[in-house]
């Protein structure tokens, strides 16, 4: 049964009534995740209250998302009223932070992926909106500080998950949002080139390395690559350098599906897929108790990484 939405304004209400206010993005979080968390953080800080935001270790490409100061550790987010979680599916998504969610008096889910099982005592889910980013932005303007910092923070995630405004998900309604941004004069160029134009070496080799494990799969319909932990160490780097591959994977001409595997640890594979119109790669990755939108989603296996591709191409014959 589909779950509704509580009202932004009634979300609000429940986060101003508490002074410590936790907050969370998914594991290996992305552009979208830091964005949402360190902006409605930063938000909530100067309009007085307590905010921290636990979130994993993240690549060198989202240092210039502004509010760094505002993570915390599990140690140090000990006590908060509300918990508010940001970018996430599922409380699995949450990682550690899903104990300190569980025992938080206020439970909060902000997201906009469609496969959302509205987790929270309060929810609010928009699988239309380009990025939680964008729901964030809703729920701030006109009703909480939004400065600088913040405006930054917004369009890192909005311009991360819609791929520079170039994904179907990017609406009037993201544009101008994005112009709302760009007129708090934050250093949009700058933030475009650290997500999209900038890498280190060994992000790089990493590429190159997956890009050479690539193949094509039922008559040329699928492109797949894989990369395993002793390749990504033989490469100087770490699985947090792998964003882009997927996304290169995807742009191959007369292919209908992408899908990039990585090895987490020799019996975990993370699973990442791309699809054009008419292939639902979210119902694929819930196959996997994964999730996301239709045309992006992902999945977490427990099983060696050639197992696991091979379980993934079973779905996918079914699919074709």
């Amino acid at each position: 049964m589909t779950r509704a939405n509580d009202s932004l304004d009634a979300i609000l209400e429940a986060i101003l009534a508490a002074q410590h206010i936790l907050l969370a993005g998914h594991t290996n979080p992305d552009g979208d995740a830091i964005g949402a968390c360190l902006a409605l953080a930063g938000s909530l800080e100067k309009s007085g209250r307590t905010a921290g935001v636990l979130l994993e270790s993240y690549g060198e490409k989202y240092s210039l998302i502004p509010n760094r100061h505002l993570l915390v550790s599990p140690q140090e987010a000990e006590g908060a009223e509300v918990f508010i979680a940001l970018d996430c599916g599922d409380e699995k998504r949450l990682g550690a932070a899903e104990e300190l969610f569980r025992k938080t008096p206020r439970k909060i889910n902000i997201d906009h992926h469609k496969s959302n099982t509205f987790f929270g005592q309060m929810n609010y889910v928009d699988g239309d909106a380009s990025s939680t980013s964008e729901i964030v932005y809703r729920l701030l303007k006109g009703k909480l500080p939004i400065g600088r910092e913040e405006a930054a923070c917004l369009y890192a995630g909005l311009i991360y998950d819609t791929g520079g405004f170039r994904h179907s998900s990017t609406s009037p309604e993201t544009m101008r949002m994005a112009a709302d941004l760009m007129e708090m004069e934050i250093p949009f160029t700058d933030i475009y080139h650290s997500l999209f134009d900038s890498r280190s070496f060994s992000e790089l080799k990493i590429m190159g390395k997956a890009l050479e494990n690539a193949e094509l799969l039922f008559g040329g319909k699928v492109v797949c690559a894989t990369i395993t932990t002793a390749e990504i160490e033989a490469c100087g780097g770490s699985n947090k350098e792998l964003d882009a591959i997927i996304n290169y994977l995807k742009g191959v001409r007369n292919t209908e599906i992408a899908c990039f595997f990585y090895e987490k640890t020799e019996t975990e594979v993370k699973g990442s897929f791309r699809g054009n119109e008419g292939y639902d790669v979210c119902a694929l990755a819930q196959k996997f108790d994964g999730g996301g939108h239709v045309k992006a989603a992902g999945c977490t296996i427990s099983a060696p990484i050639a197992k696991a591709k091979e379980m993934v191409m079973a779905e996918i014959a079914k699919m074709l």
